[in-house]
């Protein structure tokens, strides 16, 4: 490259292929002259194009790793770099959990830690110690699954022995998995980055939600103060005066409970339907910590598309799992509180696919009485719309 010129004060400029091109062009007819034909057609047309390629994408791949200093931008190591700056991570990869699953088989056989059993799905699950079967020819364990992430098994579901160990006949799980994750996508990562940015401090309401959206497995939540001296009604929840009210979706009840003691204002109230017994280490006092959990509004989708060569009858429902999940930038996804919007779930459709053109989104609670308007959530629910709730008619 002749000369590399763009980066200046306000940063690194990308600059119009077009542009390159005329530059590159213009390098040309000095060298070999004006009357040199660099019709794109021809072989010095096509090193020139080359050149422009790989100078455009020079200038590109340096604006982005400018760009990951910005922590709204960045992603990958540089996001868990910047993030670490203040003591934040992003959520790791965890395993789907199955507890007081029943083995049975020869009395006194052994079962190494490690050995697998499946689902009829196909989904295997390993155990995480030894399982010595008793005198009667049963064992209580656990296992976990093989892979990382949201591996569903319900109760019953787990039921083949899948490994080659003499004596072990058959197991059984009476519970469902504890589902675990895939590792913190950047997008979640990012809005959840912001979210934290007040957890090293206490008293003030970003503090609090600060410190809860830290916790492991909180998904998302709901918060209000009520400051004056009289009591306060919010979508039919009375606030008790000076008191905050928080509803959140996931995390152990313990841990949330010893955040809110840890960080609101000393002598306010709490208000809800949860209620924990923390011990404050200072004082010995035990308190009462009150919080809710959001009632599920099940939500049905149906959706009205053009017909075209794309895939919509797959490519629409995974959009709206995106979109559910808070996994497309710029959306937060179904949270506790937030209204269901039919206009929100096309314009998410058209930005995982702009080429599918979208006439009518419909939204339900109860399969019969379809609409195109805005499903209202209140500060103690949360809307829940599964990927197979999702229908697609093609006109």
């Amino acid at each position: 490259m002749a000369e590399y010129n763009y980066i200046n004060s306000t940063g690194v400029i990308v600059p119009d292929t077009a542009d390159i091109r005329q530059q590159v062009e213009s390098e040309y007819r000095a060298v070999f002259g004006q009357d040199i034909n660099l019709s794109p057609e021809t072989p010095q047309g096509v090193l020139v194009t080359m050149e422009v390629e790989s100078r455009d994408a020079i200038a590109r791949n340096n604006a982005e790793v400018a760009n990951q200093i910005n922590p709204n931008i960045a992603g990958g190591i540089f996001l868990d770099g910047i993030w670490a700056l203040m003591g934040g991570a992003r959520f790791g990869a965890t395993h789907s959990i199955l507890t007081g699953v029943v083995f049975s088989g020869i009395p006194k056989t052994l079962i190494k830690a490690g050995s697998i059993a499946e689902t009829d799905n196909g989904d295997k699950f390993i155990t995480t110690a030894v399982i010595i079967l008793g005198a009667d020819g049963t064992a209580i364990g656990s296992m976990r699954a093989l892979e990382f992430g949201a591996v569903i098994c319900p109760a019953g579901a787990l039921n083949k022995v899948a490994s080659d160990i003499l004596g072990w006949e058959t197991v059984s799980n009476p519970a469902d998995a504890v589902v675990g994750r895939l590792t913190e996508s950047d997008v979640s990562a990012r809005r959840r980055r912001i979210r934290t940015l007040a957890i090293n401090t206490v008293s003030v309401n970003a503090a609090i939600t600060s410190a809860l959206y830290a916790l492991e497995d909180v998904v998302s939540l709901s918060f209000h103060e009520n400051y004056t001296d009289d009591p306060q009604t919010v979508d039919g929840i009375t606030l008790k005066p000076h008191s905050i009210y928080v509803c959140i979706e996931g995390g152990d009840d313990m841990a949330i409970a010893k955040e809110l003691l840890r960080t609101k204002t000393v002598g306010a109230g709490y208000n809800g339907n949860v209620i924990v017994e923390v011990e404050d280490k200072i004082s010995g006092q035990t308190y009462e910590v009150n919080f809710d959990r959001p009632d599920i509004i099940v939500t049905l989708c149906r959706v009205t598309v053009r017909r075209s060569t794309l895939d919509a009858q797959t490519i629409i429902p995974n959009a709206v799992e995106m979109f559910t999940a808070g996994e497309i930038d710029g959306e937060g996804g179904l949270e506790v509180g937030r209204e269901v919007s039919p206009f929100e779930i096309s314009a998410a459709i058209n930005s995982v696919e702009p080429r599918l053109f979208v006439t009518k989104v419909e939204l339900s609670t109860d399969s019969e009485n379809w609409s195109t308007d805005v499903i209202p959530i209140k500060i103690n629910q949360v809307a829940k719309l599964n990927k197979s709730a999702v229908q697609v008619l093609i006109v």
